[in-house]
């Protein structure tokens, strides 16, 4: 109370300045000059408005002027610090803040904010002398211990900043924040258990305190404990139905444990309680489109963009999976409502190339991809991309030149060397391919795609077998769980067993189409909802090992992936010879 009545003094002395119109019959007043204090009264007024209206130099100088009036306000060394540590002025604003404490050495608010200033400037002994002697007396406020706390924290010592969170929760078992406290500083202790013993106590305070559910949930999340973390939000759950944010770290989580229906499950009821949660509908109507269900996934995006039609992330997004479900046109309308300035802009004009490119109109993609990256000249997938519509538009020379101009560019790039190498294979130009792909592993000898584009052009030719198994095995060290390096072990596996059978190894033969099943199976697994050529293989190693009724199903499962119009008449073709194999004899042909 002490240090605001120089202030309210200063004001009043201001006002009676001001009515110094003591005036005389005849109307004549006799003005008396200001006092000092009442000038630093106006000096320190302008210098708050000055604070307040984000003039900081100014009020600064204000306040400097109006300290020079009033040499012994600690009021006015407190308002300087404060905006000096504004100005990042950290030296500044610790000088303005030691007068104030030299002005009134008892008050604990500026020994706090100079412990502040001292913690920043990395004076922790400093910091620790203002606070810790009265601490030790049991007189420092529960502000002034939280502030040690923090300093302790800093500095490393975790003992001492145990002992002020318990001292906060002693003085009041209620203190939310003294639980939270000690349980901050028993997980940097690495005393996990007892954390979250602290973190329980305080939710036996406050069952309905959001953020203990939050730390607790964020501290089995720390430990690995899914099922932990998952029970935790659960109770949230009960304390607070609905939570959005228990229901989106839910999804989360069974979005990694690769639980989708799980996932959507959270999300649909988020989204129902809240259906103004626009993460939650865009990450629904995401696992929507993977899961193949492209309406309800275009219901999600359309309902966000109701809600904010210049959100340019779901003007995307609707335009993806318009193109996945067919609808080409709605995809282009979405599509070309992006502006350049948009993060999705070069994307999505690529997919409107895509689009022209699988209608057939390869100038009009080609014009599109050109016209594009003229705006973003930056972007490398665009010219990777140009340089495969060439290629399919039979003007390989240009691509190649696209390609070859990236990698002047970048010569040491391994990834665009392997471009260089697939829009060869594309071509047919296996053996050119090959060897490229011989460079990619020169300049990256783990390059996982470029092993497996090796050894499957092996495999699918029949040739140098066990070198393509072995580059194969060393793609699958890299990345274990990729569908399609797993597809062509199975390849080498089941081309293995057609030649062993050529050769008259029944035995041997068995034992490799055998194998090929096994890991075509789990190629097939990998890679859902399906890829056409990879179940064909399957299909292809079910009738190898006369498992027919299942090579025909997988045949015509292959048949609904759209499949290349070369995959197609493969398809068709042993789908046919299976139909006879399977007539009755005698059966009209």
């Amino acid at each position: 109370m002490v240090r605001h009545q120089r202030c309210v003094l200063s004001c009043l002395l201001l006002l009676q300045g001001a009515l110094l119109a003591c005036g005389t019959p005849g109307g004549t007043f006799a003005i008396e000059p200001p006092g000092a204090e009442a000038e630093a009264a106006t000096s320190f007024m302008n210098g708050r408005l000055l604070e307040m209206d984000g003039q900081l130099e100014a009020a600064a100088q204000a306040y400097e002027r109006a300290a020079a009036l009033d040499p012994g306000s600690a009021d006015l060394e407190r308002h300087l610090s404060r905006v000096r540590a504004r100005q990042r002025d950290l030296d500044g604003a610790i000088a303005h803040a030691e007068r104030a404490l030299e002005l009134e050495p008892d008050e604990e608010e500026t020994r706090r904010v100079l412990a502040t200033l001292y913690l920043r400037a990395r004076r922790y002994d400093d910091a620790a002398a203002l606070l810790e002697k009265t601490f030790e007396a049991g007189e420092l406020s529960d502000e002034g211990v939280f502030t040690l706390f923090g300093l302790y924290r800093e500095i490393g010592r975790l003992d001492a900043a145990r002992v002020a969170a318990e001292r906060l929760i002693q003085r009041d078992p209620s203190s939310i924040r003294g639980y939270v406290a000690l349980a901050a500083v028993l997980e940097q202790l690495e005393e996990l258990d007892a954390a979250e013993q602290a973190y329980r106590r305080g939710l036996l305070v406050a069952p309905e305190n959001e953020n203990l559910y939050d730390a607790l949930a964020a501290l089995k999340r720390r430990g690995g404990d899914q099922a932990g973390e998952i029970a935790v939000l659960r109770e949230k759950l009960g304390e607070r139905s609905g939570d959005p944010a228990a229901l989106l770290r839910l999804a989360q989580i069974y979005e990694e444990q690769e639980d989708r229906a799980a996932a959507m499950v959270e999300l649909e009821t988020l989204v129902a309680l809240h259906p103004e949660h626009t993460t939650a509908q865009l990450r629904l109507g995401y696992l929507y489109f993977l899961e193949g269900r492209h309406e309800e996934a275009i219901a999600r995006f359309t309902d966000v963009e109701r809600h904010d039609p210049n959100d340019d992330q779901v003007r995307y997004f609707l335009g993806v999976v318009h193109e996945q479900a067919g609808r080409e046109d709605a995809a282009l309308a979405s599509l070309e409502t992006l502006p350049p300035a948009s993060e999705y802009y070069a994307d999505a004009r690529r997919l409107i190339a895509h689009i022209w490119e699988e209608r057939g109109d390869y100038d009009r993609a080609l014009d599109e991809l050109r016209r594009t990256i003229e705006l973003v000249p930056d972007n490398r997938e665009l010219r990777v991309f140009l340089a495969g519509v060439l290629q399919r538009a039979d003007r390989l020379d240009e691509g190649i030149a696209v390609m070859s101009e990236l990698i002047d560019a970048s010569p040491d790039d391994a990834d665009l060397h392997y471009d260089l190498g697939v829009l060869h294979g594309e071509a047919g130009d296996w053996s050119r391919a090959v060897e490229i792909m011989h460079r990619v592993l020169e300049l990256e000898s783990d390059h996982a795609s470029a092993l497996n584009f090796i050894g499957y052009t092996w495999a699918d030719r029949g040739e140098r077998l066990d070198d393509a198994e072995g580059l194969i095995r060393r793609a699958l060290e890299l990345r274990p769980d990729d569908g399609y390096i797993t597809d062509s072990l199975g390849w080498v596996f089941y081309q293995r067993g057609m030649k062993r059978l050529e050769a008259g190894e029944d035995s041997q033969a068995r034992e490799a189409f055998a194998a090929a099943v096994r890991e075509l199976e789990r190629a097939v697994d990998l890679t859902q909802p399906g890829d056409p050529v990879i179940t064909r293989h399957l299909a292809d190693a079910y009738r190898s090992v006369s498992r027919f009724a299942e090579a025909m199903a997988t045949y015509r499962r292959s048949l609904e992936l759209d499949p290349s119009a070369e995959d197609l008449q493969k398809i068709q073709r042993q789908i046919e010879l299976l139909e006879l194999q399977s007539a009755p004899r005698g059966a009209a042909r």
